[in-house]
């Protein structure tokens, strides 16, 4: 099978490409890398590579097209916040593993994402500044993803909130109450009916620029049995990351989710439980045995590429 991962410089892309040779010791199948910086790592893990305009220049999505016809891509894993929503256009040509493009904008807006889910599922109050909404400590951050936690704002204070509401830097942002508690990513693999096929939540115990650098594998059935039910309601497919964190109560509340591979997904891999393994399976009719994940905790480490 010749596989398409995106955004091959990023962590969520890295973890795929892992995940991949983790069980494909044979090499049966062909890994192909995209990416816009041809210094990605992830073309040095790969078997072939391409250089493709970023996913909001005009030509994107049909240098991807191209690509998938010329090497006969069998399947398309995205892993790219912005270029997801684009790849619902290539359905029609090869098996791409992830929800629809209505699912996957109402994700990424993350004011009608709260709106969406706020009377059904724990979640921190979020709003637009207005004068009678203002708390004295909350988060601020675009109201669109743009990746990790780039323009997250901790405002302190109401000065903090008025200081990043002036700010005129053309973004569109949303606040939220601050949560002082445990963080949580829960990676779910759903099937094409949107049916929870495996969840593995984890623990944050250290992230750097919004990726997890120290995380627990743990075993929490509330937090399972909630995130699973948000992704039948939503009729989320595919790989899904979900963010959770307790409130001062030690409630876990849903932060945000990303309808995509997670820039930690491999640490399920490590604990027993491949989603790329399970995926492939799937496209190929083979019987899918699913081992309970194992509960580790995972360090994360540079580790360098001669180019």
């Amino acid at each position: 099978m010749n596989i398409l991962v995106t955004s091959a410089g990023g962590p969520a892309a890295i973890g795929v490409i892992k995940s991949l040779k983790h069980f494909d010791k044979n090499k049966e199948h062909k890994i192909i890398a995209t990416d816009v910086d041809e210094l990605s790592v992830g073309f040095y893990l790969a078997d072939n590579w391409y250089v493709v305009p970023r996913a909001d220049e005009d030509g994107f999505i049909n240098e991807i097209r191209d690509i998938i016809k010329d090497v006969n891509i069998d399947l398309v894993l995205p892993t790219g916040n912005l270029e997801i929503k684009h790849f619902e256009a290539l359905k029609d040509i090869t098996k791409v593993f992830m929800s629809d493009a209505d699912v996957i904008n109402l994700c990424n807006d993350k004011l009608e994402f709260y709106n969406k889910i706020k009377n059904d599922f724990p979640t921190p109050k979020t709003w637009v500044v207005s004068n009678d909404l203002i708390t004295d400590e909350c988060i601020a951050k675009p109201r669109f993803e743009i990746g990790g936690s780039r323009g997250f704002v901790h405002c302190k204070t109401m000065d903090d909130v008025v200081s990043v509401h002036k700010e005129n830097d053309k973004t569109e942002r949303i606040f939220q109450d601050y949560l002082s508690g445990t963080e949580y990513t829960i990676d779910v693999l759903c099937d094409m009916n949107s049916n929870p096929i495996v969840t593995v939540p984890r623990i944050r115990l250290e992230t750097k620029a919004g990726i997890s650098s120290k995380g627990e594998i743990i075993e929490d059935d509330y937090i399972k049995e909630q995130c699973e039910k948000l992704c039948r309601f939503l009729k989320l497919k595919g790989p899904v990351c979900i963010q959770m964190k307790e409130d001062d109560n030690g409630k876990p509340k849903f932060i945000e989710v990303n309808p995509r591979f997670g820039g930690g997904s491999f640490f399920a891999t490590l604990a027993g439980v491949n989603f790329v393994e399970i995926i492939i399976s799937i496209l190929e009719g083979k019987q899918i045995l699913i081992d309970e994940p194992n509960k580790i905790k995972v360090i994360r480490y540079f580790e360098e590429i001669v180019v």
